[in-house]
């Protein structure tokens, strides 16, 4: 099963694309824990995209591609910045970053999801979860 969905740069647009990624998840039985994880995730990811990827601009678009298959859930979120190094993030729970006010969504996604990765460009998160079935 595959969805794209694509908004605008505005976090009022978040609610809606989470929204119908958690219907998917239900419909397919996911379990209640990672529905949790994976919409949390992907709350993280859309605000990153928005917020340092496009840099609020309204005229640029937020595409989030969904696929599900055999109880794996691959989510990509890309935005038109021009990326960032994943393996350049600082430890947000080091002693010198503890107080800083950023760097916590990457955190919570690299311990969420089973994996995490980017493209070349580093304007594209691929998020995956081996989803537990009721």
């Amino acid at each position: 099963m595959d969805k794209r969905i694509i908004i605008e740069s505005n976090l009022g647009n978040i609610k809606h694309a989470v929204g119908q990624v958690r219907n998917i998840l239900e419909q397919v039985g996911a379990d209640e824990s990672d529905i949790f994880d994976i919409r949390l995730c992907l709350e993280e990811a859309l605000i990153n995209a928005i917020k340092y990827g496009n840099k609020f601009n309204k005229t640029e678009k937020v595409q989030i591609d969904f696929n599900y298959k055999d109880a794996k859930v691959t989510l990509s979120v890309k935005d038109n910045g021009g990326g960032f190094d994943l393996s350049a993030i600082p430890d947000c729970t080091s002693d010198e970053n503890i107080l800083k006010g950023s760097g916590r969504g990457i955190f919570l996604i690299q311990h969420l999801m089973d994996e995490l990765k980017s493209n070349k460009q580093g304007n594209r998160l691929i998020m995956i979860k081996h989803l537990k079935l009721k």
